[in-house]
């Protein structure tokens, strides 16, 4: 669980949360803006990719598109949503999120597995484990 606080203006950027979890977002004080695209348009959001726990960030900005840099990005489908204090977002894996607080905000969040993502969060955070301890061997291959 983490909490998330600023004052208004403060933005995350374009990004899918890693290990393939949902999460949801309650906001507590204040309200923002999410802008947020299926999976389907992962590849039109000119992403990076972090390999070892499937985490992806894009510096394209909806709030002010630049189609020129970005131009695969106005292919992608926006849904925009203002939560308002008192109420919570859901988004399901590997959905994109853009959030940016419109006034002092507080937000409470949390990212969960449930029988529909479990195998895949499992299958990752393997991998993740895997490559960390590959990064711990020396040569001869022995954890040091």
């Amino acid at each position: 669980t983490k909490v998330f606080l600023g004052p208004a203006g403060t933005v995350s950027r374009l990004h899918h949360d890693t290990y393939a979890t949902h999460v949801w977002l309650s906001q507590i004080r204040g309200r923002k803006q999410f802008i947020c695209y299926p999976p389907t348009d992962s590849d039109m959001l000119h992403c990076t990719v972090d390999h070892e726990c499937d985490g992806r960030t894009s510096l394209f900005d909806p709030s002010c598109p630049d189609f020129v840099k970005f131009p695969d990005a106005a292919r992608a489908s926006p849904y925009t949503v203002i939560v308002e204090e008192g109420e919570t977002v859901v988004l399901p894996a590997r959905w994109w999120h853009w959030a940016k607080s419109l006034t002092p905000s507080m937000t409470l969040m949390r990212n969960f597995v449930n029988e529909v993502n479990l195998q895949e969060y499992a299958r990752i955070r393997q991998h993740a484990c895997e490559v960390r301890a590959q990064r711990g061997r020396g040569s001869s291959g022995v954890v040091a």
